[in-house]
């Protein structure tokens, strides 16, 4: 039976809003052959030199393309064609390759292929999409250059040459694959690989793009010219319809379209109940590249700025100036608004990574119960204080928050504010930056009122916290439904933190999933947070809803 007899549908994640009814196209994998030669010594000068015009080819694509993007009103896209163009002229990665080709006598194409495979392999066993997706970011690089040293491009995209929408799924798409996508006149795509932390994501809905990622087995499944919605806001597709559905979902598209323009005009407001108290929504980011889009959406500051990223940068324990460098960017984006960063926050669940910037070898059984969080800081204090430098010197930029992650004892708390004390007296800083303590271990719960003593605010993490509340992992299909965040458990976890700060006079946020829930936020209003932090397409939905709600104080 052809795929074109029957309706198919399927999940994904997903990762660009919209919604598009049109027909597919499948693009190849993407694979194409590596030659891999050994080559005579005076051959050596010839082959750096094609990897180094293979390079400057690579940039020149980056360069073309980014000349379609002057004028866009996100700036995203351009943000990530810089960064990845900058990662093409990485003088670590040349200098690597050069020396393969003359060490051992081996032609470009091979050194390239194994450089890029010796750097991609430190993340295989990552079970963290943000750093997963910057495993695609150094693939998606050795394939540009490969193309041009081989002749092979990666994909062959289609451009929409009729009226009605082209969707094209494929195994993988880079940022320039989307670009050119978009400049071709496709409407959406759908690919077997990647995430919504992808850079592919991002620059797609810079752009406008309807997307769905993760969505395996697709292209086994779905025949060119079948007929396909995707939907961008439930993760869903759906190939040969029948009219009906197709009806159902136009409908559904023009509200949508209707709905986004009505949450524009919230952008510019402050988050207040309807009877004027404020409840500041916040943005989780972990992307420079999200700066200029989180300002676009009015955030009131950054609640949780994840600081993992650097490690997907490097092959070595960032440095001081590193840190220093990109919050100092970042400050400066937020143009004086609070930005809360977390400490560095890896354990045995990313054990090459654990292993290669701790030199901890990973022997838990369990690692989500193991080495992680404040427990791997205190392990290795000189990683730790890096980092606590580097925030110090920004802080003098505006108002940075430092959040502990996996505290389970007040002696962590201790020992942490001890250490920022002696270095801020190393640089001569006086005025301390705020230390949090992040609330995502019931044992955190039940000492809140001592932790809140020695801490300058709590954060929630309520993605943790259920977790671990019901010892159930959300990611396993087996017990995904004991996930539940209308257990009777916890809600009076969340009032017993809500309570010990207030006692003590200190702020408290919530930066978890529920944080995001337009059913929790008048709850959450009422027990008395003082902030939400989510996911920047979440915030002018929540303000919206907050500003129909009236503030009710718990006794």
């Amino acid at each position: 039976m052809n795929s074109s007899d029957v309706l198919i549908q399927g999940r994904a994640a997903a990762c660009s809003p919209g919604i598009v009814i049109g027909k597919i196209q499948k693009v190849s994998s993407g694979e194409f052959p590596i030659p891999e030669r050994h080559i005579e010594a005076e051959r050596v000068a010839t082959e750096i030199s094609r990897f180094e015009q293979a390079v400057a080819d690579s940039v020149a694509d980056f360069d073309r393309e980014r000349h379609h993007l002057i004028g866009l009103d996100s700036q995203e896209p351009l943000h990530i064609l810089d960064s990845q163009r900058l990662m093409l002229l990485d003088a670590d990665l040349a200098r690597k390759v050069i020396h393969s080709i003359g060490s051992e006598c081996i032609n470009a194409e091979w050194a390239v292929h194994r450089q890029i495979q010796d750097i991609a392999s430190v993340f295989d066993r990552i079970n963290d999409d943000y750093l997963r997706a910057r495993k695609s970011d150094i693939q998606h690089i050795g394939q540009r250059i490969l193309s041009h040293l081989t002749g092979f491009d990666h994909a062959v995209l289609p451009a929409n040459t009729n009226e009605e929408p082209l969707v094209v799924a494929g195994e993988d798409f880079t940022p320039i694959d989307v670009l050119r996508l978009w400049r071709r006149g496709v409407a959406g795509f759908i690919s077997e690989k990647g995430g919504p932390s992808s850079h592919s994501i991002i620059v797609a809905r810079g752009v406008g793009m309807t997307a769905l990622m993760g969505a395996d087995g697709i292209l086994r499944q779905v025949s060119d010219g079948d007929r396909i919605i995707i939907d961008g806001e439930q993760g869903l597709w759906l190939a040969n319809p029948s009219p009906a559905t197709e009806v159902e979902f136009r409908a559904l598209a023009h509200g949508m379209q209707n709905i986004e323009r009505d949450l524009q005009a919230y952008a510019g407001l402050a988050s207040r109940s309807s009877d004027g108290h404020p409840l500041r929504l916040m943005a989780n980011l972990e992307l420079e590249e999200e700066l200029p889009q989180a300002r676009e959406h009015g955030i009131e500051g950054v609640g949780l700025y994840r600081t993992e990223f650097l490690l997907s940068v490097s092959e070595k324990l960032p440095s001081e100036d590193m840190h220093y460098q990109h919050y100092t960017r970042v400050m400066h984006a937020m143009q004086g608004l609070p930005v809360t960063f977390r400490l560095m926050d890896i354990g045995g669940e990313k054990p090459l990574l654990f292993e290669q910037f701790t030199g901890h070898r990973v022997v838990a059984t369990n690692p989500a119960l193991g080495l992680r969080g404040i427990r791997l800081l205190l392990h290795n204090e000189g990683m730790m204080q890096e980092q606590l430098r580097a925030l110090l010197r920004a802080s003098v930029h505006g108002e940075l928050q430092i959040l502990v992650p996996m505290v389970s004892r007040v002696e962590e708390m201790q020992e942490v504010r001890r250490q920022l004390t002696t270095c801020a007296d190393e640089l001569g800083i006086t005025k301390l930056p705020a230390l949090g303590a992040m609330i995502e271990v019931p044992a955190a719960v039940m000492i809140a009122d001592s932790l809140a003593e020695i801490c300058d605010f709590f954060s929630i993490g309520t993605n943790d916290l259920i977790q671990y509340t019901l010892a159930a992992d959300r990611a396993d299909e087996e017990v995904a439904y004991l996930y539940d965040t209308a257990h009777p458990a916890l809600e009076p976890m969340l009032r017993q933190s809500v309570r010990a700060a207030h006692k003590a006079g200190i702020p408290i946020a919530m930066c978890g999933e529920l944080a995001a829930d337009p059913k929790w936020t008048e709850l959450l209003m009422n027990m008395g947070f003082d902030s939400l932090s989510m996911g920047l397409h979440h915030i002018l939905p929540v303000r919206k809803h907050l500003a129909s709600l009236n503030y009710r104080p718990d006794n």
